[in-house]
């Protein structure tokens, strides 16, 4: 139950301050607690800091196992939305789950490829699909799904930047990008 009551607190104080305000005093006095009884339930500031990047990671794979549709590429078109719909209307779960410098997140490309991230995984299974299906070039499956994953954070790095007018240009601009980008996968000749 304390664990539970540091990670919100944890997550009040990156909210409100950012990684650079998020420290163990903010976050045991949030909490209610001592420094010291915080580091009964968490040893360090890394710790803590994975712990949030994990709550993340979770939430954002939740939502990655709940794409039901079936077909390959509407997937991965449901999937660039909801990392869209992620990132808007869960701001800071998201920043735990792809910017927080956490010492346990996974690593390009080796934790990928080895299998160790749940939605990249589920990515993969359907890029593989769509080249099975002749929708996609044999191009190397992870690299795809690494700019894939790429895209999509860029644009929303740039959208925190306000680099982009409104959110409805940012939205649109993100939409069309994505979905130039899989139209370049298609064999050469083949539209759909």
């Amino acid at each position: 139950m304390t664990k539970d009551r540091i990670l919100s607190a944890a997550k009040a104080v990156l909210e409100s301050a950012g990684f650079e305000g998020l420290t163990i005093r903010k976050v045991a006095q949030r909490a209610n607690l001592s420094p010291m009884a915080l580091y009964r339930h968490f040893k360090n500031k890394d710790e803590l800091v994975n712990a949030l990047m994990q709550d993340g990671i979770s939430a954002w794979e939740a939502i990655v196992r709940g794409i039901r549709t079936r077909d390959p590429v509407a997937w991965l078109q449901a999937l660039m939305e909801a990392y869209l719909d992620f990132a808007l209307t869960q701001p800071h779960r998201f920043d735990a789950a792809f910017f927080l410098p956490a010492p346990a997140a996974r690593q390009f490309p080796d934790d990928f490829a080895a299998g160790r991230s749940p939605a990249i995984a589920l990515a993969m299974a359907r890029i593989d699909q769509a080249k099975a299906d002749g929708r996609f070039r044999d191009e190397p499956t992870l690299g795809i799904a690494v700019a894939l994953a790429a895209y999509g954070q860029g644009f929303v790095s740039m959208q925190r930047a306000r680099r982009f007018a409104s959110d409805k240009q940012f939205k649109a601009l993100y939409r069309a990008a994505q979905r130039q980008f899989l139209d370049s996968l298609k064999p050469s000749g083949k539209n759909e």
